[in-house]
């Protein structure tokens, strides 16, 4: 048989630039590490409630095997790529018999990396999706923590799981904001025996300075410039509402009011004691150079309790 010199030719150049194109659109995408979407990914039942703790709801036992996952909700933030780093909430179920593996309480608490550094379950599965996407990945603690991090972990290898995993990219700038808030667009408080669990999410622009909403008001004397302040703070961010700071755990402090940085000071400032707020706070007027380097430009949700007050010593 004769083979076309120029046939030939042609379909070796066609070829080539059909890997050309292909490689491209892969690094473009951001999508050459993606994990497919499955059977056992869409067979899990979840809210597209992105930020606030899921109920998760699927078959049990639900047969894995190797990475799947399934966009129950997309973000529409930025492209999240090998570089980015992401802030992420997980809750993470054995699918054999639907019971919990994440630590109780441990929803409202993210973890913050670089998607290289993560877990493979994380790492393939976020890589070419938005900031502020909540996705299902299911497949075997092996493939999910990978061989390294599995140990830590006390998980079998073959343990297969469902994990539910809110993605956020914190902002490298300070997030564009609206003038004002009005009391709708506040984040949603969830409290237990008197104290806050969970802040949702913000959800659109954060405000330009800070805005308060007095959640139950107190009885006590106003708050003065000139006073000894002791509150209880629960701290969140606007993005994805994970908890960066919990006095209502740890107890309360005891700050100048005159020294408290500009937002909460004109948040605190008069309201009576006894008074639990929520002041939603903008970078500028925040604490940034207290937080760790990714969070330096986000904004804060405070959902604070004013519990007494006394004369500032000088």
């Amino acid at each position: 048989m004769t083979t076309n010199p120029s046939r030939r030719g042609i379909d070796v150049r066609l070829i080539a630039a059909l890997c050309v194109m292909l490689c491209t659109t892969l690094i473009v995408s951001g999508c050459s590490s993606a994990v497919s979407e499955g059977s056992a990914s869409q067979s899990v039942q979840v809210a597209a409630d992105f930020g606030s703790e899921p109920e998760v709801h699927f078959d049990a036992p639900l047969t894995v095997d190797g990475l799947q996952r399934s966009v129950v909700s997309a973000g529409d933030g930025p492209k999240i790529t090998d570089d980015t780093t992401i802030s992420v909430k997980a809750k993470i179920t054995d699918a054999g018999d639907g019971t919990a593996i994440s630590a109780a309480g441990s929803w409202p608490r993210a973890f913050t990396t670089t998607v290289r550094d993560a877990e493979p379950g994380v790492a393939e599965s976020v890589v070419g999706l938005h900031s502020g996407s909540r996705i299902v990945v299911t497949g075997k603690a092996r493939s999910f923590y990978g061989d390294e991090r599995l140990a830590a972990t006390g998980l079998d290898a073959d343990r297969g799981l469902v994990a539910v995993l809110d993605v956020d990219a914190p902002p490298t700038e300070d997030r564009p904001t609206q003038q004002s808030l009005a009391d709708d667009d506040f984040p949603q408080a969830t409290f237990q025996s008197g104290r806050p669990v969970e802040v949702s999410p913000g959800s659109g622009r954060p405000p330009q300075t800070t805005q308060v909403k007095v959640l139950t008001p107190g009885t006590g004397a106003p708050v003065a410039d000139n006073d000894q302040l002791v509150f209880r703070a629960y701290t969140t961010t606007w993005g994805l509402g994970d908890v960066v700071g919990d006095d209502f755990a740890s107890g309360a402090s005891s700050r100048a009011v005159s020294a408290l940085p500009k937002g909460l000071h004109e948040a605190l400032t008069d309201q009576p004691v006894g008074t639990t707020l929520m002041a939603v706070v903008p970078p500028t007027e925040g604490i940034p150079d207290q937080l760790p380097e990714a969070l330096r430009h986000e904004t804060l949700v405070f959902v604070v309790t004013i519990d007494g007050t006394s004369l500032a010593t000088s």
